[in-house]
């Protein structure tokens, strides 16, 4: 790849801007490329290393009165939240003031009504199914905006080590094996969960057969290991994986690390900081990924927003999104909206007119959305600590992506720093996650340093245990004996299309009689507040929003425990435990039997709500987001 080219294409694209952007793009952060001499591409390197954007990262909420027109934002924090729907706070009511021009907009957006319906309950018709095209209701093609593939995650991250509950020693060396890696978010999240003496060294394998996420992953470890500023390390790598539009300047420093990862001669790993390393052994087609990370050449930023706005505003999923927007409070009706407009992860009312390059690592090669309509970054994380985290930096629970935004990015920077300061030995590959035990047995991993005698403490293999995927038999039969002989060590995962294969696995199969005690129940405790005891609603419409409602919900205080223990017997399990000489775990350690329990909570229990507030942040808000169905999705690991 001729490095100066690619300078000189990137140079050349980023001098334009689009007029199709809501907020216009500040032309003073579009570069001075002239400066740069791209026959010496070293230079160019480290100056691109140095740009930063004209509004840096907040470290805590920022005044909303941004002027895009005028390119002019108030330097103070918001600490004043507008009282109508807190969606963005201001320093002063002379700020609040000059801004309710623009703000107005928002704050009396129809989603925020109190009385906004869904169209189909306006209309007095039935929402059209969730896979299905408009008329004849069939099936929707491979091609269509309900399939893709997963860049941000779909369960939330978890801790794949929980040192404390297992080998508590924080020098003891350790290595894990994620099989079916997906993005980041359980590396993140079982780094960052590591005691802070931590001593020992961290092996990771991380495999995936999709070739723009092993692509992605390798470039957001190049992002936190490289760049020295722990700030600006975060902020890009956030943006990188989560924002669709992204800052230019961050499109040059990617450009310059990308490059330069590619450009080295030598074939020792890749250092991330002082003591952590990356090596990698991918083909071809997934550096056709890599090295077009940081530039649009592949694809405009009009093209960006055109292909963005086609699949997140199709009017034919309409009732789709009505069905999200129907689960939500008024205030996050609107954050949900905002986000699907600009596709940029920010607190609600920072400025984003600076982000106008597309981010192409969402993008095929041909310029298409890679993700499904409905792709939401929320998906990876728990409820909980998000808002948290928001709270922390001065942001309200109604702008949940701005808490969002303060809570990775004090994950990220977090991670950024125990690169440099724990050993940490990433090992990067891309094939079939079958195949993969079959290449480490072979030794032919052994140049990345994972030779055929390596045992895992820990393997993580995603869903692949669901009979669409892999299957019990050949997850457990390959990986199996790929774990060290340990009473700690464990093989994780988790299965989410189970219970739709299962008799009673899941509360709509389970009968009317069941059905109405679950109903009865979430009417008793309030979790509808605009039906009484006995069917009882001031607006008939508001009972058929609280049948939908009840449909999605009703498997999170269902008990399914039998059906799973019959649906593993169906799978001939302990006949599959006896050969691989394998046991299923019965006291838990590392993660619930399912999710939203307590770790040690006993298989047949059922997560427990103390609130309509925590049912709604934990269930319901999350149900918006999550299109897999967490509340059935059992985890399960074996030693």
């Amino acid at each position: 790849w001729d490095a100066i080219a690619a300078l000189s294409e990137f140079m050349q694209d980023t001098s334009t801007t689009s007029s199709l952007r809501t907020v216009p793009p500040d032309p003073s952060t579009s570069g001075n490329f002239a400066d740069f001499d791209v026959s010496d591409p070293k230079r160019a390197f480290e100056a691109f290393r140095k740009m930063k954007p004209k509004i840096p990262p907040p470290e805590m909420l920022p005044c909303a009165n941004v002027d895009v027109e005028k390119y002019k934002v108030c330097q103070k924090q918001g600490t004043k939240a507008c009282s109508a729907c807190k969606l963005v706070s201001y320093c002063s009511k002379e700020c609040q003031k000059n801004h309710w021009r623009i703000h107005k907009h928002d704050c009396k957006n129809r989603l925020k009504s109190n009385d906004w319906k869904p169209a189909w309950v306006v209309e007095s018709r039935l929402p059209m199914s969730f896979f299905s095209k408009p008329g004849d209701g069939s099936p929707m093609q491979a091609d269509e905006l309900s399939k893709g593939i997963s860049l941000w995650g779909n369960v939330p991250a978890i801790d794949l080590i929980n040192l404390g509950k297992n080998e508590n020693d924080a020098s003891q060396d350790l290595s894990i094996a994620l099989v079916a890696s997906g993005d980041l978010r359980h590396v993140v999240q079982t780094i960052n969960s590591l005691p802070d003496d931590y001593s020992g060294h961290l092996e990771v394998l991380i495999n995936d057969a999709t070739l723009p996420v092993v692509a992605r992953n390798m470039a957001i470890l190049l992002i936190l290991g490289t760049v020295s500023d722990e700030t600006m390390a975060a902020d890009i790598a956030l943006h990188f994986w989560y924002s669709v539009f992204i800052p230019a300047e961050y499109g040059n420093n990617i450009l310059a690390i990308v490059t330069s990862a590619l450009l080295r001669e030598t074939q020792e790993p890749q250092p991330l900081g002082p003591r952590s390393s990356m090596s990698c052994l991918i083909p071809a087609e997934a550096m056709e990924f890599f090295r077009r990370f940081g530039s649009i050449a592949s694809i405009s930023m009009a093209d960006a927003q055109n292909e963005y706005d086609r699949v997140r505003t199709a009017s034919y999923r309409g009732d789709f999104r009505d069905r999200m927007y129907a689960k939500l409070k008024p205030s996050h009706r609107v954050a949900f909206q905002e986000f699907r407009r600009f596709g940029i992860v920010l607190p609600f009312g920072a400025a984003n007119a600076h982000f106008n390059i597309p981010n192409a690592s969402l993008f095929s090669l041909d310029g298409k959305w890679l993700q499904t309509d409905y792709a939401d970054p929320l998906e990876g994380w728990d409820i909980g600590p998000i808002l948290e985290a928001g709270r922390a930096h001065g942001a309200q629970p109604e702008d949940i992506y701005g808490c969002l935004y303060f809570f990775l990015s004090d994950q990220l920077r977090t991670f950024a720093r125990r690169l440099r300061e724990f050993w940490i030995s990433f090992h990067v590959v891309t094939t079939e996650a079958i195949h993969l035990s079959s290449i480490i047995r072979e030794d032919i991993l052994s140049p990345l340093g994972i030779p055929a005698s390596t045992r895992f403490d820990r393997i993580e293999v995603s869903n692949i245990l669901d009979v669409n995927y892999v299957g019990i038999g050949d997850v457990l039969t390959h990986w199996g004996p790929l774990l060290k002989d340990s009473r700690t060590a464990a093989l994780v995962g988790y299965f989410m299309n189970w219970a739709f294969l299962q008799p009673n696995g899941d509360a709509q199969s389970a009968g009317h009689i069941e059905i109405k005690k679950i109903i009865d129940t979430f009417i008793e405790k309030g979790r509808f507040p605009n039906i009484r005891p006995g069917g009882r609603v001031s607006d008939p419409r508001d009972l058929q929003i609280g049948l939908f409602l009840a449909a999605n919900e009703m498997n999170v205080v269902y008990d399914n425990s039998k059906a799973f223990s019959q649906f593993l017997k169906q799978q001939n399990l302990e006949n599959l435990l006896r050969k691989t000489k394998l046991k299923l775990r019965t006291t838990r350690t590392i993660v619930p039997h399912r999710y939203r329990v307590p770790l040690d909570a006993a298989p047949n229990a059922v997560p427990e709500f103390p609130d309509n507030e925590s049912w709604y942040n934990s269930v319901r808000y999350a149900a918006s987001i999550f299109h897999v169905d967490g509340t059935l999705c059992r985890v399960w690991s074996c030693v």
